[in-house]
């Protein structure tokens, strides 16, 4: 169920209308917040649209990298499911021809 969260980014109140929980909003916003005051520290511009852009802009750049990281792990771990399947299938037809060959005798 949706509920009113009031939130404050850059000095300025806002309610926020979102199924999430209440804390989730607000690490989501402070987060924003920090990213903001980065940018403001990082320059000289006072355009609350710019600053706001720029800090729009560093946010995209972090979910992008941690996407390409995350599909590399991906690949990573198919690779690695993949060896480990045909290292398992050469084990159990070794296994099978000893056991084949040992009955035999």
């Amino acid at each position: 169920m949706k509920k009113n969260i009031d939130v404050e980014i850059l000095g300025h109140k806002y309610t926020i209308r979102s199924d999430q929980e209440e804390t989730h909003v607000l690490e989501i916003t402070e987060y924003l917040n920090r990213k903001i005051d980065e940018v403001l520290q990082s320059t000289n511009t006072i355009d609350t649209l710019k600053v706001v852009i720029l800090a729009a802009l560093n946010i995209t750049g972090e979910l992008f990298h941690t996407k390409n990281e995350h599909m590399a792990l991906e690949q990573q771990i198919e690779d690695t499911s993949r060896r480990l399947i045909n290292f398992i299938d050469c084990q159990i037809k070794s296994e099978e021809q000893f056991l084949n060959e040992s009955l035999k005798i």
